[in-house]
């Protein structure tokens, strides 16, 4: 099939649509409007008055600290209620609960009579807010270099907000064929996290061990946004987890240029994403390298903190995050290493034979580097090298430390890991050079 490609609303429209999705009681005011249309004054039993609307959750002008579920009533009975919240339709019940300025307004019409009233309110949070960077083990699986899943939370108290980068599927042991590896992992790890909205969802490019997972993600939990790099690729999993993501998602989108992200509203975790290398993208191709090169690229940003998320991303891709986004991609304190630690995602000469220079990690300046790898074809033995050279930087790998948090607060960072906290990561038992 051909895959689609529509855009995202206009920046701050996202900000817009309430998920219904938290479980806090609403019940903070109640708002009773007065009837329009020169009906101000009418009594509710006067015949020839407008209907009256009753909002319960929101007055005007109120600056509220953690979400809030906003309940539209209008009598008599048989009002036709309809309402907007910041331009957007807006359905009685839901809930709002991310940080920044709203405003509702509400029509009832009966009997061809309209009353509308209009309520202006803001959510900021309060307290300390947090970003939790995880990166999940997927296991030995062998249907690549390991596979990605990373999930980005965004906490405060107006609740938590998430983001999914890739879904790839697990394994428990090595040799085990696609038909054998788990595809529901990612998506019970969500569950079981509470996590039932996601902000958006991105696939970086349609290679397994970063689509195999998405199609149950997409099943299992609401996402706002799907977000791909627009490949032609004639792949079951990948056609599978397409179809599912039109029929589920709020909105299916390749970036054609940056594409700026706030989650949690202002003061969040913004992101940015990078469309991946045209040259690759248009055309169908199942050849390894060139899915790889097309992934997306993202910069996270959080609290002064910078991270750059590179897919698949191999020598090509990081050319051109270099030199076409060099403000997106330097001065990073945090990178997750391309390719699961792979020479060619490493080295300007893509083996290490030839030259250790590495252009990438020069322009990134990492303080923290992150690899998702099977432990038995990645990491390559010259790519551990060389990221273990890089001045004052720490190096974690899922293969040896299982999954990776990070979790950022004032402009600092703590790492946990599933185990081995204190050991140094180390090459593939396949990967000897």
């Amino acid at each position: 099939m051909s895959l689609p490609r529509s855009h995202p609303s206009s920046s701050g429209q996202y900000h817009t649509r309430a998920s219904g999705r938290w479980a806090w009681a609403a019940a903070l005011a109640l708002v009773l409007a007065p009837a329009a249309c020169g009906d101000s004054g009418s009594s509710p039993s006067d015949p020839d008055a407008g209907p009256t609307i009753e909002i319960q959750g929101v007055s005007d002008g109120a600056v509220l600290n953690e979400p809030v579920a906003i309940v539209i009533n209008a009598s008599p009975s048989g009002a036709t209620v309809s309402a907007e919240l910041n331009g957007a339709p807006f359905r009685s019940g839901d809930t709002v609960g991310r940080a920044g300025s709203y405003t509702l307004e509400v029509e009832a019409f009966r009997a061809g009579r309209t009353t509308s009233e209009t309520v202006r309110f803001s959510l900021e949070p309060t307290g300390e807010r947090a970003m939790t960077v995880t990166l999940f083990d997927l296991g030995p699986q062998e249907a690549g270099g390991g596979g990605d899943a990373i999930l980005l939370a965004d906490s405060s108290s107006l609740g938590f907000h998430y983001a999914l980068v890739d879904a790839g599927p697990y394994a428990d042991r090595p040799g085990l064929s696609p038909d054998e590896l788990d595809y529901r992992f990612v998506a019970h790890q969500l569950l079981a996290m509470g996590v039932d909205t996601l902000e958006f969802v991105q696939l970086t490019h349609p290679h397994l061990d970063h689509v195999g997972g998405l199609t149950d993600v997409l099943r299992d939990v609401h996402v706002r946004y799907f977000v791909y790099n627009g490949q032609v690729r004639n792949f079951a999993r990948y056609q599978q987890a397409m179809a599912v993501a039109e029929q589920r998602a709020d909105s299916v989108f390749v970036p054609e240029e940056p594409w700026v992200f706030e989650m949690g509203g202002p003061g969040g975790i913004r992101t940015t994403h990078i469309p991946g290398l045209p040259f690759y993208l248009g055309r169908h191709t199942n050849n390894g390298r060139e899915l790889n090169e097309g992934s997306l690229g993202t910069l996270v940003e959080f609290d002064g903190v910078r991270l750059f998320l590179t897919g698949d991303g191999e020598d090509e891709a990081n050319l051109r995050w270099r030199t076409q986004f060099p403000e997106l991609s330097g001065n990073l304190d945090i990178l997750k290493v391309g390719h699961h630690g792979a020479n060619n995602a490493i080295f300007d000469d893509r083996s290490g034979f030839s030259s250790t220079r590495s252009s990438w990690l020069e322009h990134t300046t990492p303080r923290l580097m992150l690899v998702s790898a099977n432990g038995t074809s990645h990491p390559r033995l010259r790519a551990n090298r060389r990221m273990g050279e890089v001045p004052d930087a720490e190096l974690y790998c899922t293969n040896v430390h299982g999954t990776i948090r990070v979790r950022v607060v004032g402009g600092e960072w703590t790492v946990t890991t599933e185990r081995n906290r204190s050991m140094d990561c180390v090459p593939g038992t396949d990967a000897p050079t």
